[in-house]
């Protein structure tokens, strides 16, 4: 590693001497021009111009920002297109490019931006899943979108976060906005998302050439490469590639990463379209970082472990490897109508020696059991969508209408030896680590199964009229699925999904709303460990009502949201014979309000954060479990809150601070709860000149006091994030 740096040093020394020869040639070639001297200049009296304005902040894309840089001024509002954040009529957040900067976190790249939204509760701490909550509603990256195209990624493989220039966070289930949703989401695939995140990657900018190089966890290196330019008249063409080298041992104890993975972004913009392609191949790897439990059965909270404890087995690993590729197009029929296509493709291979389900059992006294499994999986993803867009106006209305027609496709097949008879055991305890018992009994080909699939046609209708302080958003999107098991069997379900929302402004920089949405998932077969199997459930429902309103003030900008959001659910029912029986009762309700405030404070204070109360509860369950009628959601916090902060001591010298907060939580139905927690973030950036080249040193330090802690997300449990250390060199070349 020090010979790349002495290299890398070497090549920017030459790049300077070589541009210090070219001044000296310039100055020599221009030794005949004429000079012209002060004395033949004349003296003139110019009147005092004095200019005002608003000072508007944009990045280097030419996206305008809100006061703090940290969130953008518009939001990506689904087909609608891009709207005034304190115009948009429910919770949503657009982070910048600085954002995902600033809280880049190296065990899990998106975690640092998800933990800035306090609609959010990080699920899972670990680099092998993505897991999240979102007012309530278990989620992970299998809800992210890119460029607007979903599914493109799934509960272990995120978005890579230095490929994007902004990511959006909708909070609840305004989804029908950007065409068909999915289902596909690892362990929660009954359940529909409470919200959406799309991740917008970058475009090229002039003469970029970019190179980082850092260090984290315990002796993890990177070095990434970030290349573009534009060209063509008018520089009307982009390309940009990002390459990415990661390897070494993580915070985690004995947990290793191996990442490579490379992403190009072509675009090109003229007076009558607009187009971008995006693309790129991954290969990641991932040895030990065990952190997932499943505690449905104990009855007392063991203390939290060591943060930097490795639960897995030897030999325990996780790999992946896929590419993908979107293409967004958008040409101007007329000045007032214009027709989109968007679509996407992604394939994904992955390969793992893990606990069966992907969690140990935790017992009482800290016990972890569990079954060895082999599994390999292949799954592939493709998205289509073509829409037209018309601005019009009657009379005072103003009125933009969005029709769009949508294809998805997902098929999947997977191998797992994890239920073969004499599988080999896991055992241990929390404070010794596990290890395997018995032999472990491998998977065969994955040539031996048959994909299932999952399919949807949508048609969605959106339309946005505004007149005088008043604007009305109705979307109605009709939505059909239908799923073939690897087995050849099919059923499918049709539905209606709308979306309703009313906003005014008393004043411009007051925006009062509410809103009605809904979103749902695929139907659901009940399986054969069920008496009832065969029976086919409707999809799941996700319904939400929001009143809100934003205000901004003195660079501030507060946003204030009461919601309901109940989503119906599946129990299992006690029959008294062999088999249980599995039915759709119930639902749980979430009840909350949720502040949050960006903006800048005086001259050199940034500041971002929120914080969300949430009542959980189970409702409606007339069969089988009425003693939980009532009763807390587990993995549910009454409370949490973030605040980060940024104080600028110059142009040259920055710190961020941050805070987070997460109240108790119920485990289980044993009235287990987890405990509170709070972490603080520390970084500092300073920027300077080697040789003429611009450099930027940033220094980050996760959870400072090394605080040990439970995450609880369902009925399950997973370890914490210990003390991670960051330092990153990143060079303007």
């Amino acid at each position: 590693m020090l010979k790349k740096c002495l290299l890398t040093m070497s090549i920017l020394c030459a790049i300077n001497n070589v541009n210090l020869a070219n001044a000296s040639d310039i100055s020599t070639e221009n030794k005949n021009v004429d000079v012209i001297n002060e004395e033949d200049l004349a003296d003139y009296d110019l009147d005092t111009v004095i200019v005002e304005g608003e000072k508007s902040n944009v990045d280097v894309y030419g996206n305008k920002l809100l006061p703090g840089d940290f969130l953008l001024s518009q939001d990506r509002v689904g087909v609608l297109g891009n709207i005034d954040a304190i115009d948009v009529p429910f919770t949503q957040k657009t982070y910048s490019e600085k954002a995902i900067e600033t809280f880049y976190d190296p065990n899990q790249p998106l975690n640092g931006i998800l933990a800035n939204n306090p609609s959010i509760r990080i699920g899972s701490p670990s680099p092998m899943y993505t897991d999240f909550s979102m007012r309530g509603v278990n989620m992970n990256a299998a809800h992210y979108y890119i460029n607007g195209i979903p599914n493109m990624f799934n509960q272990t493989r995120s978005i890579p976060a230095y490929v994007l220039e902004s990511v959006d966070i909708v909070s609840g289930p305004n989804t029908v906005l950007n065409g068909a949703t999915f289902s596909n989401n690892g362990t929660n695939g009954t359940e529909a998302p409470a919200g959406l995140l799309n991740g917008k990657t970058k475009r090229a900018i002039k003469d970029n050439i970019n190179y980082k190089q850092s260090f984290s966890g315990k002796s993890t290196w990177t070095e990434h490469l970030d290349v573009g330019d534009r060209f063509g008249e008018n520089d009307e063409w982009g390309i940009r590639v990002n390459a990415h080298r990661e390897k070494g041992e993580l915070s985690i104890n004995d947990s290793d990463i191996d990442d490579k993975s490379i992403y190009v972004n072509i675009d090109h913009q003229d007076e009558k379209s607009t187009t971008n392609i995006f693309g790129g191949y991954y290969d990641w790897k991932i040895e030990g970082g065990q952190r997932w439990l499943m505690a449905s059965s104990i009855t007392k909270m063991p203390n939290a472990i060591d943060g930097k404890s490795n639960l897995s087995f030897d030999e325990q690993v996780k790999q992946n490897h896929g590419m993908i590729f979107t293409l967004n197009h958008t040409q101007k029929l007329s000045d007032k109508m214009s027709a989109f296509f968007n679509a996407g493709y992604g394939h994904y291979s992955e390969s793992k020696l893990d606990p069966n389900s992907g969690s140990l059992t935790l017992k009482d006294n800290g016990i972890l059991s569990g079954k060895f499994r082999d599994y390999v999986s292949d799954s592939k993803s493709s998205y289509y969508q073509i829409g037209l867009s018309n601005t019009s106006e009657i009379g005072d209305i103003k009125n933009d209408l969005t029709f769009a027609v949508d294809y998805f496709n997902y098929k999947s097949k997977a191998i797992n030896s994890g239920s073969k008879s004499g599988q080999a055991t896991i055992e241990g305890d929390l404070w010794n680590g596990v290890h395997i018992n018995g032999n472990p009994i491998f998977s065969t080909s994955l040539d031996d199964v048959g994909y299932s699939t999952e399919q949807a046609h949508a048609m969605t209708l959106a339309d946005r009229l505004e007149w005088g302080k008043s604007t009305l958003y109705t979307a109605l999107q009709y939505k059909d699925t239908e799923v073939e098991s690897s087995t050849g069997h099919k059923y499918s379900k049709d539905n209606l999904n709308p979306t309703v929302a009313f906003a005014y402004k008393p004043i411009d920089n007051l925006s009062i709303y509410t809103s009605y949405a809904e979103s749902y998932t695929k139907p659901v077969e009940v399986s054969n460990s069920y008496i009832n199997a065969g029976e086919i459930f409707e999809p799941i429902k996700n319904k939400q009502k929001e009143i809100g309103f934003k205000y901004e003030n003195a660079n501030i900008l507060h946003s204030l949201a009461f919601f309901d959001l109940n989503q119906a659910s599946y129990i299992v029912e006690d029959t008294g014979e062999l088999l249980d029986r599995y039915t759709q009762e119930g639902e749980n309700r979430f009840k909350g309000i949720e502040y949050s405030i960006t903006g800048k404070f005086g001259d050199k204070w940034n500041l971002m954060g929120g914080l969300m109360y949430l009542d959980g509860k189970r409702e409606n369950l007339a069969s089988g479990k009425e003693n939980l009628e009532g009763k807390f959601t587990t993995g549910t916090p009454k409370w949490n809150a973030v605040l980060a902060a940024e104080y600028e001591a110059d142009e040259n010298n920055s710190m961020v601070t941050r805070l987070n907060y997460m109240g108790s939580s119920y485990v289980n139905d044993n009235g287990v709860k987890s405990p509170s927690y709070t972490t603080l973030d520390l970084g500092y950036k300073y920027k300077t000149n080697i040789n003429n080249t611009p450099v930027t040193i940033n220094a980050m330090c996760y959870n400072v006091f090394d605080k040990n802690y439970w995450i609880s997300r369902g009925t399950s449990l997973a370890l914490g994030v210990p003390r991670t250390f960051m330092l990153s060199a990143e060079f303007d070349i």
